[in-house]
């Protein structure tokens, strides 16, 4: 399951944050399969196509980590950078 990098020791307050545009959304515990499909629709409100996932640790992950829960919370959403591929 992923972790959150927090002060608060408190499981329950514990809630995931996407960053998308210099937008926050707070998905709460979303995990697995539904989280995946969070990430795609908050992509689409932000017109991003293509993009690439990054987790706490400046890591890109893939949706099948996201699904199993091998990241590091929060997760950025940075658009796909053709000209670097």
């Amino acid at each position: 399951m992923w972790t959150n990098e927090s002060t608060t020791t408190e499981t329950e307050n514990q809630c995931l944050q996407i960053n998308c545009n210099s937008n926050n959304y707070n998905v709460g515990s979303m995990a697995g399969l539904e989280l995946v499909e969070k990430i795609k629709s908050i992509a689409r409100e932000n017109y991003k196509n293509k993009y690439d996932i990054f987790d706490g640790t400046n890591s890109k992950i893939s949706p099948a980590d996201v699904e199993a829960g091998n990241f590091t919370g929060p997760l950025n959403i940075i658009r796909f950078n053709v000209a670097a591929a």
